[in-house]
């Protein structure tokens, strides 16, 4: 067996007769770093790698000599790689590149690849020394710092829209003006401020914590309605879309965009309560009233109908539950009609009277509308058996 001791002495012997590296002191100073060193010969082939260079690529020392190294690249880079070196060893001017080099693990992570040839007194090239260092982190964070600042730019031309930013504590880091103008603040007051600075209200400034947790958690898109009452201020709705935000620093931010929604809630909730005074007012008329969608599905009748069927509002509607049995054929021919063409139904019929326990003759009156519901123009029919 080879004494391993006399190999070393043997390595270093021949390191002082064969001076290539520049002596001891390179030899030493290569293999403590942690970049990945090399050194090429006149000819442009390896000759040396440090030991760095062999545990990253999990490779011996033997394999990756002369154009071995190209075997540790990534196959998309490797034609690159050794055209880029060639035409610097053909030149004689410094090599410089970046490509994918594969660790002992698989995985294939980027690098700045940086050498330069050594002259002999006559201006020879006698030797090449070059350093791969892995620069995959920084590219990533190259990366996502863009991409976050892309992110707040594009969000930030949107001046019909409120536009803020948090970071991973929920801090804001950046604001828009229409933010800055519905707080009444400056913007530097949002400067390491949180939404529970903002906000008086425990369960606003819970639901909008919890909003933003949800994105950051899932990574996914949301769009929620949230309600925002600055302190001393009015309430504003807003519909918002909140996206995750990657940081430079790896963590994950909050960046949203909102709608002021607040002019529409008022306008709904006056509708809401404008309906509720109708249904009222409806359900106090002795004449029984009703209403269909487009196909001619009851949607809604008033106290009169389930008067005269007997039945409570538990047990759905249906015209057959007061329409009587002799005057169902009639009836639901000529509504299936008007249905199709838009023509007023105008016919008398028979009805049941639980209160009476007898049947009443009555007129059937149906007039076609068209209005406007969650922004579809859709039709109903509006119909009365009086």
């Amino acid at each position: 067996m080879e004494n391993t001791n006399d190999k070393t002495q043997s390595d270093e012997a021949s390191d002082v007769q064969f001076p290539w590296y520049g002596g001891l002191e390179f030899r030493t100073l290569a293999e403590s770093i942690p970049a990945l060193v090399f050194v090429g010969d006149a000819n442009g082939a390896n000759i040396y790698t440090n030991i760095q260079f062999q545990r990253y690529t999990g490779r011996k020392k033997e394999d990756i000599l002369n154009d071995g190294w190209l075997a540790t690249i990534h196959p998309d880079d490797q034609k690159r790689a050794a055209a880029t070196w060639l035409e610097s060893w053909t030149k004689g001017k410094k090599y410089d590149a970046k490509y994918r080099f594969c660790r002992f693990d698989g995985e294939y992570r980027w690098h700045l690849v940086r050498g330069a040839p050594v002259k002999d007194g006559s201006g020879n090239i006698v030797r090449w020394i070059g350093s791969c260092t892995d620069i995959e982190d920084l590219i990533a964070r190259i990366n996502v710092q863009t991409q976050a600042e892309e992110i707040l730019k594009a969000l930030g031309t949107a001046s019909d829209v409120i536009v803020h930013a948090k970071n991973a504590k929920g801090e804001f880091i950046y604001t828009n003006a229409a933010l800055v103008e519905i707080v009444k603040q400056e913007r530097q007051f949002f400067d390491g401020k949180t939404v529970g600075d903002i906000v008086g209200s425990d369960l606003e400034r819970n639901t909008i914590e919890e909003h933003d947790k949800l994105v950051q958690l899932s990574g996914k898109a949301q769009t929620v309605v949230e309600k925002l009452t600055p302190t001393g201020l009015n309430t504003r709705h807003l519909l918002s879309t909140k996206v995750p935000l990657p940081l430079p620093d790896g963590s994950t931010g909050i960046a949203t965009l909102s709608v002021d929604i607040s002019n529409s809630v008022e306008l709904e909730k006056k509708h809401k309560d404008l309906l509720v005074h109708s249904r009222n007012r409806i359900d106090t008329i002795p004449t029984i009233t009703w209403v269909t969608d487009g196909a001619g599905k009851l949607v809604e009748v008033n106290q009169s109908w389930h008067d005269h069927s007997g039945l409570g509002k538990v047990f759905g509607m249906s015209f057959d539950d007061i329409i009587a049995s002799g005057s169902n054929e009639q009836f639901f021919d000529q509504w299936q009609f008007c249905i199709e063409t838009g023509e007023v139904l105008d016919i008398g019929v028979e009805l049941k009277d639980d209160l009476a326990g007898t049947q009443v003759t009555r007129r059937a009156l149906a007039i076609p509308m068209d209005r406007i519901d969650a922004g579809v123009n859709k039709r109903f029919w509006y119909g009365t058996f009086s």
